[in-house]
């Protein structure tokens, strides 16, 4: 069952990705974080109002539960707003592998709490790195030195490759939080419900000191935000029943293999164009992926 939940999630958080990149667009990172937030909310409230689990849980769990509950929202809303924020301005083909190598940060975390860790998962962990740092330079010659006689291509990081960085690290963070601090005192759909919410009390709270509009999108934009809220809090509500399974590390490594649902559908639908190096890279990533979670 960890494998099937952890499939689930990949495949789900991979389509929301790439609903996200074109709502991101179309009203802007802050908007769609908030609103995306909104929808997964609202169908988990319903979801949940039907049993009477927030009324039993809320006056059930301890204070500090909530406290790495409210850790955990912030962690996911700092990450999920640099991932975000990386779909809109870099290539989609690159950002999302980048930022999925976050089980290789979740994997050395579960070793500090016990887990058995053999050298097949620090092999796996070095080949995702290598992967990430080809999938994320490109070594085609920036506009500058184009108008250099004889000047010669040198690497750089493409864009959005550091936000995506950023994301993964509190990412692999946030899910060995969730599997050790949460899940093991709250139920999966009300762990994401409680974070879900958490995020986007905080979105409406900072909008104004960070100057952000919080205005509701027009009629023809809901459709993009839903899809992605939606689909998102299902790939979370999928993730976290792995997660109770108790294999912490292979469900998120697992669900981590959403950039190739990601990749794929930029590929067939965007037609995105990498250099041969950025291939190579992404497909380390996806193998070093793989020998994480055997």
């Amino acid at each position: 069952m960890p494998i099937v939940f952890g499939i689930a999630a990949a495949v789900l958080w991979g389509t929301a990705d790439f609903l996200a990149r074109f709502s991101t667009r179309d009203i802007g990172t802050y908007r769609t974080l908030l609103y995306m937030q909104a929808v997964g909310v609202s169908i988990l409230t319903v979801w949940l109002g039907f049993d009477g689990e927030i009324a039993g849980q809320m006056s059930s769990r301890s204070g500090a539960l909530w406290a790495w509950v409210a850790v955990s929202g912030a962690l996911s809303l700092v990450a999920t707003l640099g991932f975000y924020r990386s779909l809109e301005i870099g290539t989609l083909s690159i950002v999302a592998p980048v930022c999925s190598v976050y089980p290789a940060l979740t994997l050395l975390l579960s070793m500090y709490m016990g887990e058995r860790v053999s050298k097949i998962h620090i092999g796996g962990i070095f080949v995702s790195l290598v992967g990430v740092v080809l999938a994320a330079t490109s070594f085609a010659p920036v506009s500058a030195d184009a108008s250099r006689p004889g000047g010669r291509p040198h690497g750089h990081l493409t864009r959005g490759v550091g936000l995506a960085l950023l994301a993964s690290i509190l990412y692999g963070i946030n899910f060995w939080l969730i599997g050790y601090h949460i899940i093991t005192k709250m139920s999966a759909s009300m762990s994401v419900w409680s974070t879900r919410l958490f995020s986007a009390i905080l979105l409406v709270a900072l909008a104004g000191p960070a100057k952000q509009s919080i205005r509701v999108p027009q009629r023809n934009s809901w459709l993009l935000v839903a899809g992605v809220g939606v689909f998102d809090a299902a790939a979370f509500l999928a993730s976290n029943l792995g997660l109770r399974t108790g294999h912490v590390a292979v469900v998120t490594v697992i669900g981590s293999l959403f950039s190739a649902v990601t990749v794929f559908l930029a590929w067939i639908v965007l037609r995105e164009r990498l250099e041969r190096t950025q291939w190579a890279g992404i497909f380390l990533i996806f193998i070093g992926i793989i020998l994480v979670s055997i």
